[in-house]
């Protein structure tokens, strides 16, 4: 599936035409914002297995804005490979230097929104019950991570510029203790623990696996946004009353690894 260019609307790919690649168009499209999506699901509300977007934008001062790079591979994609996702990481920071970021579990959700609604609420209880999963709102993100990194995952990357706000890479590293922190040119990935971890708030023994994303978030707390936006809309009338990562709940989510902040064996 793919939007066509000049409506905006899915158009499902039967073969190689001239949808397939924006260079067909994108030269006559003239002035202005353009978005272009490609994705696997076999109907247009499905996820895709695989996703990657890139987004580029403009820095200045006064209304800074980081361009951003997301992508999404299968839960199984590296165990048969030789090159792991801490590896492939490491490679692509020394190529394209970020400001921060982070890599772990997280959704592959719909590029449709034709069922929004139904969306927000699962990702609203995927959030409420496993705290090691990543929950995600890139557009929103790009307005608020000029000022610093949202939290940690299994693996979080931060560039020197933030590095030295927390007292420099080798203060960090110590403070990393027997936990592995992976150099690059122009910073370093800390990682927590071996493996990623998914938790599960219906099941306390679990929780325990995620004292290492614990030790980390202790560590970059000092940069970390607090006041990040909320990542979700509001829902149609018929499930107004329905939770949802609103700010509160979402900030409530991303502190959700700080000092102080008790791990919750229930939900709502």
């Amino acid at each position: 599936w793919t939007t066509n260019p000049q409506t905006g609307r899915w158009k499902k790919l039967q073969g190689w035409d001239s949808y397939i690649t924006p260079f067909d168009w994108l030269p006559s499209y003239g002035r202005g914002q353009w978005e272009f999506t490609y994705h696997g699901g076999k109907r247009r509300t499905d996820a895709s297995f695989y996703g990657f977007s890139v987004l580029g934008s403009h820095y200045d001062e006064i209304h800074p804005r980081l361009s951003s790079m997301q992508c999404y591979f299968p839960i199984d994609f590296f165990i048969d490979r030789e090159e792991k996702l801490p590896a492939l990481l490491q490679r692509w920071c020394e190529a394209l230097a970020p400001e921060h970021g982070y890599a772990g579990l997280s959704l592959s959700k719909s590029y449709g929104y034709d069922r929004s609604d139904q969306s927000q609420l699962l990702e609203y209880r995927y959030a409420q019950r496993f705290p090691g999963l990543q929950i995600n709102g890139f557009s929103t993100h790009r307005l608020n991570l000029s000022r610093g990194p949202k939290g940690v995952d299994w693996l979080t990357v931060l560039s020197d510029s933030w590095l030295e706000k927390l007292g420099g890479r080798e203060a960090v590293r110590q403070q990393m203790g027997a936990l592995p922190m992976l150099d690059y040119a122009d910073g370093a990935i800390l990682r927590a623990g071996p493996m990623p971890q998914l938790g599960d708030n219906d099941n306390p023994e679990t929780l325990a696996a995620l004292q290492d994303y614990r030790r980390v978030a202790a560590i970059i707390e000092p940069v970390r946004i607090k006041d990040h936006q909320g990542i979700h809309g509001m829902y149609s009338p018929s499930m107004a009353n329905e939770p949802s990562l609103d700010d509160e709940a979402y900030q409530r989510w991303l502190a959700r690894f700080s000092p102080g902040h008790e791990p919750q064996s229930n939900r709502e």
